[in-house]
């Protein structure tokens, strides 16, 4: 090796005498099948990257290979506590099998899965109400390993998981208005265009159930921005006839309406009750723990179901793997 040079995968198989086909297996783990590696070879070879410093040239490699060896994880925003818990999951999970995430916001992904940027695509931000989309069909043409978190897609040459919030909501409602008369709801304003039943129809049902009018004194909408949720639930909270109980469409409302009352002096859950929806981790973590609409962690098993198609080179329709939802009764609900 000359002096002040990186050093290479032939200078490791030199200091280890061994074969560059033997560092090689050694360094990727391919240490099964027909080929068979001593453990005194495999900790000479160690060995020697770590005296050498060596590190393994990921972009070469996986020229040599054909494969980038990127995830790419696709979300619309890292202030979401959804998206959020999906960037961690895919941190997480995707380099212990040899991935690497990339993290791009709204539709960045198109363009770069189309150039061949990554091996494979985790879609958690795909509009909720395209049962279609031509981008994805495109890469399933291609045989690129994907998976989407959609309730309405159907697998065509990818994975779908499939959250069914419905039930967990029309729970939460009910819950809701056994207890309260006005209920208040902070609602995401793109609802109204979607083709599926949305988190504010599921308000609505559950106020009718209980044979209590939609009052639109009642519901705001925050953009799914966390100051017009929070603004959104201070106005609430200073009606002259205010709420005693508000619903929020995602966690992060929720959580901002929780603010909202403690900026006011009303106590969480005693003079006012929030519920939310997700499940997220930061409503989990909250004080007090927010009770919510959703399921149980899911995002280490989006990550997996694409490392398994990834590892498989499965270029099959793809299955839809259903995500039922539930009523997590915590702190910010009185319970009876």
């Amino acid at each position: 090796m000359r002096q002040g040079s990186k050093p290479t995968i032939r200078d490791v198989a030199e200091r280890a005498g061994v074969s560059l086909t033997t560092v090689s297996y050694v360094l990727s783990g391919r240490l099964g099948g027909t080929t068979r590696i001593s453990e005194p070879t495999k900790q000479r070879v160690q060995e020697a990257v770590r005296e050498l410093g060596y590190v393994a040239n990921r972009a070469a490699r996986g020229m040599r290979r054909g494969k980038t060896e990127l995830v790419a994880v696709a979300i619309g925003n890292l202030e979401w506590p959804w998206d959020r818990a999906l960037a961690a999951a895919a941190a997480r999970v995707l380099p212990q099998h040899g991935y690497q995430p990339v993290v791009l916001l709204g539709d960045a992904w198109r363009q770069f899965m189309l150039s061949g940027g990554a091996d494979g695509v985790i879609l958690g931000f795909i509009q909720e109400s395209v049962t279609k989309d031509e981008t994805m069909l495109e890469l399933a043409r291609r045989g690129v390993p994907q998976v989407v978190i959609s309730e309405v897609m159907q697998p065509a040459g990818f994975d779908v998981l499939a959250p069914e919030p419905a039930d967990g909501i029309a729970a939460g409602m009910d819950f809701l208005t056994a207890h309260h008369r006005r209920i208040a709801c902070i609602r995401r304003a793109d609802e109204s265009r979607r083709a599926i039943p949305s988190r504010y129809s599921g308000y609505v049902a559950g106020l009718e159930r209980a044979g209590l009018p939609v009052d639109p004194e009642l519901v705001r909408t925050s953009h799914h921005r966390k100051d017009v949720a929070y603004q959104a639930a201070l106005d609430l909270l200073q009606l002259p006839d205010r709420p005693t109980a508000i619903f929020a469409s995602d966690d992060m409302e929720a959580l901002q309406a929780i603010r909202a009352a403690f900026r006011l002096g009303l106590r969480v859950p005693e003079d006012v009750q929030v519920v939310g929806v997700g499940n997220s981790t930061e409503g989990q973590e909250s004080d007090p723990a927010l009770t919510t609409v959703g399921p149980e962690p899911i995002f280490d098993r989006v990550v997996n179901m694409l490392v398994d198609r990834l590892e498989s080179g499965s270029t099959g329709e793809g299955v839809r793997v259903p995500a039922p939802w539930t009523l997590h009764l915590r702190g910010t609900t009185l319970q009876d």
